[in-house]
């Protein structure tokens, strides 16, 4: 991120300034679930998001992160694409997660958190302390991230980090969220967690869930394509159902409105 201290100093300003708002606004980004019927479409023009490295739904909006580090916002009833804030400010982004009005990045093993109204952002916690995130996720206002050792960590929104679990995540490749509980791929294999309890639980056989490239959850399905192209639905128990089978070029998907929302080949597209 194309940072200096004398913006740092002013972002953090900023975020103090909006402390009110950002406490008592507080919200889940995760929207209704999605009833697929298989039918798709193209959302503003062909190849214009082929610079497209992120891509995450909050506030009735698209929020995405180009290759050169520039976020976009896009409405979804045309796929009209604003750049918000300078060009450049998510440089070195590795993870975005929307939570309470807030987009949540790593960028450069750093966390930061912007308003996408304004662009502003602000340095969350200390330089360099989630250079071994492997997978975060927004949950009931905190963020919950994993390290390659396996460690859990919970972090509120000033930065200040929890230990939760020192090594029973080893081998985790995906985080996310659905019904208010934490679900990750372990090996290959489907576990949910509770986040206040650490109880945890096998969901499904094990070894299943390989060579996933993307994934979401909502509040009662996680919706997931593989690397053969294959849209499935995954309840609770596991149970997966085919939805779809054309979805090979697909690294990013989100929901929004009811809907899916990928790209694929430099393309954005909606299916509901």
């Amino acid at each position: 991120m194309r940072k200096t201290v004398l913006t740092i100093v002013l972002g953090l300003i900023i975020g103090v300034g909006s402390f009110a708002y950002f406490h008592s606004a507080a919200q889940s980004r995760r929207p209704d679930d999605v009833t697929i019927t298989g039918k798709w479409e193209l959302v503003g023009q062909e190849g214009e998001w082929k610079n497209a490295v992120e891509l995450v739904a909050m506030d009735g909006a698209l929020w995405s992160v180009e290759k050169d580090g520039s976020l976009f916002k896009t409405d979804p009833a045309n796929g009209k694409r604003t750049q918000v804030g300078e060009k450049g400010s998510f440089e070195k982004i590795r993870n975005l997660e929307g939570m309470d009005h807030m987009l949540w990045s790593i960028e450069d093993g750093t966390l930061y958190k912007s308003d996408p109204k304004t662009g502003k952002w602000e340095l969350v916690g200390k330089e360099g302390e989630w250079s071994k995130t492997v997978d975060f996720v927004g949950l009931g206002g905190f963020l919950y991230s994993i390290e390659p050792d396996g460690s859990l960590w919970k972090t509120d929104k000033s930065g200040t980090h929890t230990l939760l679990d020192k090594g029973d995540f080893k081998g985790c490749t995906n985080l996310t969220e659905m019904g208010g509980k934490l679900w990750t791929i372990e090996k290959n294999t489907l576990y949910e967690t509770d986040p206040n309890t650490l109880k945890w639980q096998q969901v499904g056989k094990e070894g299943e869930f390989s060579k996933i490239s993307a994934w979401e959850g909502t509040k009662t399905y996680i919706f997931m394509i593989d690397k053969s192209g294959n849209l499935y639905k995954i309840d609770k128990n596991g149970a997966r159902t085919l939805l779809g089978d054309d979805y090979g070029e697909v690294k990013t998907l989100t929901t929004l409105d009811g809907r899916l929302w990928t790209v694929e080949g430099g393309s954005l597209y909606k299916t509901s």
